[in-house]
């Protein structure tokens, strides 16, 4: 198996910890780290965990390619290394399939069954994102496309190569249709839609899971069929997560010590087996939003949580869009 991380001096410790617990769970799996401005040091950060974890690590250096990424002045969102992973079928000069996992990304069982997602012939297998039902006004995309999220990917690479996915997604970099403020993921989203298949939420279980509802998040995306999985689907993902991804600071990444993720000590336990406790202790605290947030779902009933956060979202949505 081979699982892809793309990483600046930054993400190192997280995607550390992150390749470790994927070790644990894939014992000898290759783990392809794409480097972005990524010293030496921090290369070795991530390198020496890995192997130590008996895995075989392979290192590439795009930081030249992201540079070009980065002069047509696109978003990075949260690290421009996010866009790394579009040149992955560039790079790995071989056939069949890799999996790509962000660094803020905690694996909790095997990853073999999602290396066999059923992709109907597609380049691209995603999970759907929780992200408002407005959002998709800001970045021009239809409304009965659904939202993904790029955080887990499943990634053939002969069929990626066939689509001209690479050289496709420079193009609407380089001719752009819409703002992108959460990075490449929009424009997965808005160009290549019809080209991703569609992974179950355990292989993304996402921090919003921990706080809505199956009818709040239906609610949050506008409607079941963009939520594009089933209420069946949603149990499964409580009952047997396999790959948690603490996306955003909802709930407070658990990397930080006012943090009140429920995977908060699950992380930190991972992060001393990787032998980087001392990382987890970094201290931030926690925006008034994402206060609000917790308290709101822990004071009221679940279904006046499920509104009431819906109808914050909506005027942070026009706050910041004015959409």
């Amino acid at each position: 198996m081979t699982i892809v991380y793309a990483s600046d001096k930054n993400y190192a410790p997280l995607t550390a910890i992150s390749a470790v617990s994927a070790l644990k769970h894939n014992p000898g799996s290759e783990i392809v780290l794409i480097g972005y401005n990524l010293e030496q040091d921090a290369q070795d950060t991530v390198r020496t965990r890995v192997e130590k974890a008996g895995g075989k690590f392979v290192y590439y250096n795009v930081s030249e390619e992201i540079e070009k990424v980065k002069a047509t002045g696109c978003n990075g969102y949260t690290s421009y290394a996010a866009y790394a992973r579009i040149f992955i079928p560039n790079l790995l000069k071989r056939e069949g399939r890799v999996l790509y996992l962000d660094g803020d990304t905690l694996v909790n069982d095997s990853l073999s069954e999602l290396l066999e997602t059923d992709m109907k012939g597609k380049p691209i297998a995603l999970a759907v994102d929780c992200v408002p039902f407005a959002f998709k006004k800001v970045i021009n995309v239809a409304d009965d496309v659904p939202y993904f999220n790029s955080g887990v990917m499943v990634i053939d690479l002969d069929a990626w190569r066939r689509r001209d996915v690479t050289a496709r997604f420079i193009a609407e970099l380089n001719n752009p249709n819409g703002p992108n403020p959460l990075g490449d993921q929009d424009i997965f989203v808005r160009v290549f839609h019809d080209d991703i298949a569609l992974i179950a939420p355990k292989w993304n279980f996402i921090s919003h899971f921990f706080l809505f509802s199956y009818k709040g998040l239906c609610r949050v995306v506008g409607g079941e069929k963009l939520l594009m999985f089933s209420k069946e689907d949603y149990k499964e993902a409580h009952r047997d997560p396999r790959v948690f991804h603490f996306l955003g600071q909802t709930l407070g990444r658990p990397w930080y010590t006012s943090s009140r993720h429920p995977m908060r000590d699950a992380y930190r336990k991972a992060a001393a087996e990787a032998g980087l406790a001392e990382f987890v202790k970094q201290t931030r605290p926690m925006s008034i939003d994402y206060k609000l947030q917790y308290w709101l779902h822990w004071l009221l009933p679940q279904f006046a949580f499920d509104i009431i956060c819906n109808c914050l979202y909506r005027v942070n949505i026009w706050r910041n869009y004015k959409i």
